[in-house]
């Protein structure tokens, strides 16, 4: 079996079954037609664009799905919310402080600290690029950097896992870092074809996001100060904007599914911490 068949398996694999049985053959005549005389290269990004559109339709999120026209509609308000969590000098916000170190220490600071602050500092500097380029419309530079945004995320709560005293510290900073990390896969999943093009009611979308996610961060405390809830608000602000997207799509209302799968990143955030601290940790959910 030769690699360009290897990867051609591989890809239509992702697929859901009835599709492929429908379309399978199609898809791989096209994809040999695609690639004959091609280079390794090109080879590979034609596979990994149909295993792409695979795994769309076997998640729900492609361009004729419901899922994926909610992400596109939520697109902007992401875009917006990820770049409020962004913190600011001079609000009292205790991450501030951990910016200055990262951005003093620069490619100085010794080897074992430097991805941590290279992801501090991208984290504090990709999601304002983020909202940038949504209000424009470039989307493709929005989803470079979604992307990017989440894998910034994930090496911080990597670095947490390596370096944290105890599960507490982890979840603490993990729950802060979830945002990011959801959002940025979000955003990189909404289909392309369907994001809209820059005019007056986009910007306003992602201006709209970026009030909510600093509003929200604010009435939290910040990254690093974040008020605990007691009694059922933890669980409704994780249970209600999930509530709202799937109600409001049922009912075909999209635009108003849109904003509560754009707040219930950042409400999870709050939420999961609280509720980790109302049962205990993990010692808490463990059998007596």
């Amino acid at each position: 079996m030769t690699a360009r068949t290897a990867a051609l398996r591989t890809a239509l694999a992702l697929y859901p079954a009835g599709y492929r049985r429908e379309r399978g053959a199609e898809l791989a005549e096209v994809f040999t037609d695609t690639t004959a005389g091609a280079g390794a290269l090109a080879c590979a990004r034609e596979a990994f664009d149909l295993a792409a559109y695979g795994l769309r339709l076997r998640t729900g999120v492609a361009a004729t799905a419901v899922g994926g026209r909610l992400l596109a509609a939520a697109a902007p308000l992401l875009a917006g919310a990820l770049a409020g969590l962004v913190a600011l000098p001079g609000l009292a916000d205790p991450r501030t402080r951990e910016v200055r170190v990262a951005a003093r220490a620069g490619l100085a600071a010794p080897w074992t600290e430097l991805p941590g602050h290279l992801a501090v500092l991208g984290l504090t500097v990709v999601p304002v690029l983020l909202a940038a380029a949504a209000a424009l419309g470039a989307w493709r530079a929005v989803r470079t950097l979604a992307l990017g945004t989440a894998l910034l995320g994930t090496v911080r709560i990597g670095l947490l896992a390596a370096g944290a005293p105890d599960g507490w510290q982890l979840m603490y900073g993990a729950t802060a870092l979830l945002p990011y990390l959801l959002g940025g896969v979000l955003l990189t999943a909404a289909p392309p074809d369907l994001l809209e093009r820059p005019d007056r009611r986009s910007r306003l979308l992602v201006l709209a996001g970026l009030a909510a996610g600093f509003a929200l961060t604010r009435a939290q405390g910040g990254y690093g100060t974040r008020y605990l809830m007691d009694g059922w608000w933890p669980l409704a602000l994780l249970v209600l904007p999930a509530l709202l997207a799937a109600v409001c799509t049922a009912r075909g209302r999209l635009r108003a599914a849109a904003a509560g799968v754009a707040v219930l990143p950042l409400t999870a955030s709050f939420s999961l911490f609280s509720l980790w601290e109302q049962v205990g940790g993990v010692s808490g959910l463990l059998p007596g």
